[in-house]
């Protein structure tokens, strides 16, 4: 579910807000990372409720309008959808359902302008139009019309972002990588089996859970030690001059070099580059690059490196498919 990247991510947002802050208090940070997490898998059903409400409504209007004699392109629409195999599945997974009824997601009958929104983009679609006119209805031709529907027609839904922005403020972050969740679990429905499509884990393991949290009280508690650190391979700077998210990047990128044994170095440096290019200057990553190879080297020579077996053998793992690629 939440992955080491995301929670990086939401570690940093939250850096940033406790540096901006006037009463530097760590346990407000902390709460706000938790419930960032907590609305983050509220998204993720909320993805999925959308698609049970779509199914809910096709299939009350196409009950509406079942006694009509002529049927036009808009009611064969409905039509499909009713019948679509992975709609029907995704609606009577009882344990989506219960997510749906306990965290309270009612957004697409409380704001039903986003719901017809949703269903004239669908409506209107050459995708649509196309699946309306195949007569054909089996289980896998159902799932590869609901794959390329979101992939095509929902996730990039720019009125669907929009509310979602407005609703939580961390969803906008949140958004790429439900997207991709959504989409992967879409693509693994299977026609006989009855588990349930959703994930009821927010974090893929206890170290997991806890790495965000470690990771922020890390930087937040040694920040004057990691300037220095910091400070001394950028002689020709002030850290004033660096640009805030490139410091914070920086900073936190030394703490899983000095206080996360599992984690390689080589891992720690690609991921935040990754981050780098999406959320700070087009400069920051070969800049925030050159500070982290020049410290890691460092850091090794002194000693201060204390890798356990496990983050020794991810750091052979990672070299070893470097060099094959």
């Amino acid at each position: 579910m939440l992955n080491r990247r995301q929670l990086r991510i939401k570690a940093m947002e939250v850096i940033y807000a406790f540096d901006k802050s006037i009463d530097k208090d760590i346990n407000h940070q902390l709460n706000y990372f938790l419930i960032s997490n907590k609305n983050f898998y509220k998204l993720y059903i909320s993805s999925f409720a959308l698609f049970n409400q779509i199914y809910l409504f096709a299939s009350g209007l196409h009950l509406k309008n079942k006694k009509k004699f002529l049927k036009n392109n808009s009611e064969i629409s409905l039509e499909k959808i009713s019948n679509n195999y992975i709609l029907k599945k995704i609606s009577s997974d009882k344990t989506l359902l219960d997510q749906i009824k306990k965290l309270k997601i009612n957004y697409w009958v409380d704001y039903p302008e986003q719901m017809n929104s949703v269903w004239k983009s669908i409506k209107e679609s050459d995708l649509m139009i196309k699946y309306s006119n195949d007569s054909k209805n089996t289980f896998e031709e159902d799932k590869i019309f609901l794959v390329n529907l979101f992939k095509k027609i929902i996730a990039p839904n720019p009125k669907l972002f929009e509310f979602y922005e407005d609703t939580e403020i961390s969803w906008v972050n949140d958004y790429p990588l439900i997207n991709t969740l959504v989409l992967n679990s879409l693509k693994k429905i299977k026609q006989r089996s009855r588990a349930s499509l959703i994930s009821l884990k927010l974090y893929k393991n206890d170290e997991d859970a806890e790495f965000g949290i470690e990771l922020i009280k890390y930087v937040i508690e040694n920040k004057e030690m990691l300037q220095d650190e910091i400070s001394k391979v950028t002689p020709n700077w002030d850290n004033e001059r660096i640009a805030q998210i490139d410091l914070i990047l920086l900073q936190m990128c030394l703490s899983e070099f000095l206080f996360f044994k599992s984690i390689p170095l080589k891992v720690s440096i690609n991921e935040y580059l990754e981050i780098a290019k999406e959320y700070s200057s087009d400069k920051s990553n070969i800049f925030i690059n050159g500070i982290m190879d020049s410290l890691s080297k460092q850091f090794e020579n002194e000693g201060r490196i204390n890798k356990n077996k496990r983050g020794l053998q991810l750091f052979t793992i990672f070299n070893d498919i470097k060099f094959k690629l």
